[in-house]
């Protein structure tokens, strides 16, 4: 944990560069990792048959600037440009010392390069982020000013202490927290902080990822759901969930955390890995409780991890794998694909304290690019609920709003859009769709003012890129539409839409 993000360096390469070069097949592209004066620069080109007039119709390069991760597993790597930080289409998978596309990417049929990093995902891997204001995605630089999580993460603001171990004044008690001496809620929301996602994750009003300290409850500023009767799966930052799941978690209730079996200050060595597991799994278990024969356990060397917390393929990334934390009697069978979404409600985790908002922001957060189904249903009903309890809570509105305007009910979403803006100015997606309506209803200057405000909160807004130069365009400003179209490109240059559209405006594609 205390090396999870790094800045790159070309001095710093626990990755194997010398074979930083793959092939995405689907899309056609080709993508390499150099070091290029000191920096590592990835490059793409999409390749044909040679000669072929789709050989190298599209190719770019991109400078890395972070690493992200502590390579026990992988590495994933951020782009910065302006400050706005972005995913890259790249990861260096550890296990097999192979190179290949991040979660998620490999339905891109072009290298995308705008997947924002919000402060809620960065937060995990790296301490003390140097966020811009009233951004998603922009940062300071360096970005962070600790690459890992730092010791205040699990053990409180240290000032107080630091202060008076400097001062010499050894009178009174300026202890730093201890986790493992707090209620068990406080002491769990340490880990669940950064290890429990569920399916849905909901903030509570008025909070957002800093708002959480040691010594407080989790549940206190934000609500985790899962669906009921989801078929059991390991995931990336599942662990808290499948613990949870556990028959040794249910028989041992708080007894039982993360701390039972691990020290965050000392990973075991690989030769001692198993010796280590199996004397924690001996603190509440014995030798004969193991159903195997004695030859059985002595030809498997007593490693109680690999028959009980196999490593499984996580259903939500490629290439990785993680130890099954659900204590399965028998490991349990690979899935041979992710499990399916299902319209099975929603529940707060551990059954913990819930609001009407919450669960109608988790439905409709669920419903996000889906046009029927249970889940958009039961937000709507919902959010229209909470909207009249409510009618300050901006991300209620936005939340209405977006749901309105899917609909064709313009009016209804305008009206909440705007109301929600009022209320907190740092809104993006009221933004985004406010500036579609004006649009629509052939307020291009509106559309353009809205639109060029949500791109100075996130700038990889692609889509939003290409409307605001369309608006530009129908309102006389050509030289401005044509920049606003080669910003798209020199962010994301193959993306196809962009050169199109620019080729479009300017004289010769007018020809």
């Amino acid at each position: 944990m205390a090396r999870s993000a790094r800045k790159l360096e070309a001095a710093d390469r626990p990755e194997d560069l010398d074979r930083a070069s793959f092939m995405h097949q689907a899309s056609g592209f080709r993508y390499s990792v150099s070091l290029k004066k000191g920096e590592y620069v990835l490059e793409f080109e999409r390749v044909g048959q040679a000669g072929s007039e789709g050989a190298a119709v599209a190719k770019g390069s991109k400078v890395l600037a972070y690493a992200v991760g502590s390579g026990a597993r992988a590495f994933s790597y951020l782009i910065s440009d302006d400050g706005y930080l972005y995913e890259a289409p790249v990861a260096y998978y550890t296990a097999g010392h192979r190179w290949g596309l991040p979660p998620g990417y490999d339905r891109y049929t072009y290298p995308f390069l705008t997947r924002p990093i919000a402060p809620g995902c960065l937060s995990c891997h790296a301490s003390s982020l140097q966020v811009e204001p009233l951004t998603l995605n922009r940062y300071a630089s360096p970005a962070f000013g600790e690459g890992g999580v730092a010791c205040e993460r699990c053990h409180g603001n240290g000032d107080r202490h630091v202060a008076k171990m400097q001062s010499g004044d050894r009178a009174g008690d300026a202890r730093i927290l201890n986790p493992a001496k707090l209620a068990p809620a406080q002491r769990d929301s340490i880990c669940a902080q950064c290890h429990l996602t569920g399916d849905v994750r909901v903030m509570r009003r008025g909070s957002d990822w800093r708002s959480f300290q040691p010594g407080g409850r989790l549940t206190d500023y934000q609500t985790v759901f899962v669906r009921t009767g989801k078929p059991e799966a390991v995931t990336v930052t599942g662990h808290v969930e499948n613990l949870g799941a556990s028959a040794c978690k249910r028989a041992s209730g708080d007894r039982l955390w993360c701390g039972s079996c691990h020290d965050p200050h000392v990973v075991p060595a690989p030769a001692q890995a198993a010796a280590w597991y199996r004397g924690r799994c001996l603190s509440c278990h014995t030798a004969a409780s193991c159903s195997e024969t004695p030859a059985a356990r002595t030809a498997a060397k007593d490693d109680c991890i690999n028959c009980h917390m196999t490593k499984s393929s996580a259903s939500d990334a490629e290439h990785t794998v993680f130890t099954d934390h659900s204590i399965p009697r028998r490991p349990r069978r690979q899935a041979s694909s992710p499990p399916a979404v299902s319209d099975a409600e929603l529940v707060p985790f551990a059954a913990a304290p819930s609001t009407t908002r919450d669960l109608a922001l988790a439905y409709a957060i669920a419903a996000i690019g889906t046009a029927a189904g249970a889940d958009r249903a039961r937000a709507l009903t919902l959010l229209q609920r909470t909207a009249q309890e409510a009618p300050d809570d901006a991300e209620v509105l936005v939340s209405l709003a977006e749901i309105y305007r899917n609909d064709g009910k313009n009016e209804l979403a305008r009206t909440l859009y705007e109301r929600a803006i009022a209320l907190d100015p740092g809104q993006l997606t009221a933004s985004v769709g406010l500036g579609g309506i004006m649009m629509e209803r052939g307020e291009y200057a509106e559309a353009v003012r809205l639109w060029n405000d949500a791109l100075s909160k996130n700038a990889g807004l692609q889509l939003v890129r290409l409307n605001l130069s369309v608006a530009l365009w129908k309102l006389g400003q050509r030289a401005a539409a044509q920049s606003s179209l080669q910003k798209a490109l020199d962010l994301n240059p193959a993306f196809t839409p962009s050169r199109e559209l620019l080729q479009q405006l300017s004289p010769i594609g007018r020809r």
